[in-house]
């Protein structure tokens, strides 16, 4: 058995080796961070981390251990000269020890010129944690001091999740279980997007840990994490990298080329003006010749460390400078002093329909004013409002034009250019077509006002069983419509709508015909023949049952699995879901 006395003595003589590991930005090719990892004599048992936090954890020198580790990891950061924050690991338990000293993390930052805000905080489950009070403790504890906070292994610990929605800390790591294999589990990147929008409502930025391919890289990078840590980019290393491999910095160039290909025209950081920033200290003669020089800006934006704290509006400082002895008063203070600290911020992936809400919900006066447009918070441009107000009719007149004048629905055009850009883009979606079965006849029997009194219906129950933020309806033509469906659950939806269907097309019929089960009419070649009561046929197709590379390909492939689902009587949902053709749901035709 290991004697007590060698951990003490790696203790007392701090023999601690301190290994980096980088965190990627996923917004740039650039390193964000680094992970302090600590290790303990190479010769040692403890050179292994799990046994050396093991038995300092048992001989109660947890806190003793962590001090020097800490120690240790912020005098080699700061005598490397590392860029970018330092991620510390911290057990909650440490908080407990007798011999806890609060404020000594603040004590070495202080000894080694660093600031609390360069540092964050990791704090690492490693046993069931029952104490909140204590977690939350340890969370204030070091907020108080000015540090961020990040939770580690998301997903995998005993109450991770119950921790994030406790703490809100600023940084979420996702457990490599889910990021192992990524790209062949549908299962992990649902996961994964579910943990992004849950991180978007609370304002955690998510990293995703233990990346070893260029395939997981691909997909998280796709799916939109907000940093990236593994093998992939660097090992651990007590003289870490400070730049990524060139092989890395071009997959990455590929992966934008990619995105820029298949990039989404409705979102607002297309409008982005480049504009500089200034610093808080900037003095306002210098932002004052800035203006000069450029007539055409109407605001700049005020940045820190990356993130926009305010905003110069060139009227407002015209408006200061020309009252009695405005230039004396301030040409030679810093903007900090007189900037605005209340702007309008959105990231550049918000639609732009939904910024020009927020524009015209500010205060009338406040209308005009140029907002800042940020990548995970970070300052990227300017947006002017006159911009958005032209690019929004542009594509207000481009979707009239493109769009079924009766239901108002998307049209041809707008179906294809969603269909392709969700494959360029590799998400996983379903298509589903729908065909009125039995609409001519109808129609020849009560006339065209009752068969668009149809159409107008149909449109309205598929929007109705469709959630607006996921998936897309289209009015292909005449009967023919098509939903694009990202939610996992549309196989109910789609059965949810053809019941309602049945149940309202009795409105439309005479009690006759209902009675008969439908009406005869003439056909095609003009012999009267009985038609049953309308219908819909639905065939759908998911992207995973082929490699198609554009919506023709698709549309092709629906148009022969749309005949095996009309040879159905009545409603029917005939499907290729995993390569196999199968049929979901077939209903009589009876009313």
């Amino acid at each position: 058995m290991v004697q007590s006395t060698d951990l003490l003595s790696i203790i007392e003589q701090q023999k601690i080796n301190t290994f980096f590991q980088p965190i990627v930005g996923a917004h740039g090719q650039s390193i964000y961070a680094y992970e302090a990892l600590s290790r303990g004599p190479a010769d040692s048992l403890y050179c292994s981390p799990v046994h050396l936090f093991e038995e300092a954890k048992r001989q109660q020198q947890l806190f003793a251990l962590e001090a020097v580790c800490r120690g240790r990891a912020i005098e080699n950061f700061t005598r490397q000269k590392l860029e970018g924050k330092l991620f510390l690991n911290v057990s909650p338990e440490t908080l407990l020890q007798s011999d806890h000293q609060r404020g000594l993390t603040l004590e070495l930052l202080q000894h080694n010129n660093l600031r609390p805000e360069q540092v964050v905080i990791e704090i690492t489950e490693h046993s069931p944690t029952h104490d909140y009070a204590l977690m939350r403790h340890a969370v204030e504890h070091y907020q108080g001091e000015g540090f961020s906070i990040a939770i580690d292994d998301l997903g995998a610990g005993y109450s991770s999740l119950r921790l994030w929605s406790e703490l809100k800390p600023e940084y979420v790591k996702i457990d490599r279980h889910f990021v192992s294999g990524i790209e062949s589990d549908k299962v992990k990147r649902d996961f994964v997007r579910s943990i992004m929008e849950i991180a978007k409502a609370v304002n955690s930025q998510v990293i995703a840990e233990g990346i070893e391919t260029r395939q997981e890289f691909e997909v998280l990078s796709d799916i939109g994490v907000d940093f990236l840590q593994g093998y992939y980019f660097a090992r651990p290393h007590p003289q870490p990298v400070r730049e990524l491999s060139k092989s890395t910095q071009l997959v990455w160039k590929q992966i934008k080329e990619s995105k820029d290909m298949c990039k989404d025209d409705g979102q607002i950081g297309r409008l982005k003006i480049e504009i500089p920033p200034v610093q808080p200290d900037t003095l306002v003669d210098e932002v004052v010749d800035i203006f000069d020089k450029n007539e055409h800006w109407f605001s700049l934006p005020v940045v820190s460390a990356g993130i926009p704290v305010g905003m110069i509006k060139r009227s407002k400082l015209l408006q200061k400078l020309s009252k009695a002895f405005g230039r004396d008063l301030y040409s030679k203070k810093p903007v900090s002093q007189i900037m605005d600290v209340e702007f309008m911020a959105v990231e550049h992936h918000i639609r732009m329909e939904k910024v020009s809400q927020q524009v015209t919900q500010r205060n009338r006066s406040r209308l005009e004013e140029d907002f800042v447009i940020v990548e995970n918070g970070y300052y990227s441009g300017i947006g002017q409002v006159i911009d958005l107000l032209k690019m929004i009719t542009e594509m207000q007149l481009k979707s009239a034009q493109n769009s079924n004048p009766l239901t108002g629905l998307p049209g041809n055009v707008l179906i294809q250019e969603h269909i392709d850009h969700l494959i360029a883009s590799k998400s996983d979606f379903v298509t589903c077509y729908f065909d009125l079965d039995n609409f001519k006849p109808y129609n020849d029997q009560y006339g065209y006002a009752k068969g668009d009194e149809i159409l107008l219906a149909v449109s309205k129950l598929l929007q109705t069983h469709c959630r607006n933020s996921l998936d897309f309806v289209g009015h292909v033509g005449g009967d023919d419509f098509v939903v694009v469906f990202q939610n996992p659950d549309w196989q109910a939806q789609v059965q949810s709508m053809l019941n309602d269907f049945s149940r309202a097309r009795k409105d439309f019929y005479n009690d006759s015909h209902i009675s008969d089960g439908g009406i005869w009419a003439e056909d095609r070649f003009g012999e009267k023949r009985f038609f049953g009561l309308m219908s819909i046929s639905v065939a759908a197709i998911d992207s995973d049952s082929a490699n198609f590379s554009s919506a023709k390909e698709l549309a092709s492939r629906l148009s022969h699995i749309k005949h095996e689902a009309k040879h159905a009587k009545g409603n029917s949902l005939v499907a290729q879901l995993a390569g196999s053709v199968v049929n979901l749901f077939t209903e009589g035709c009876a009313a």
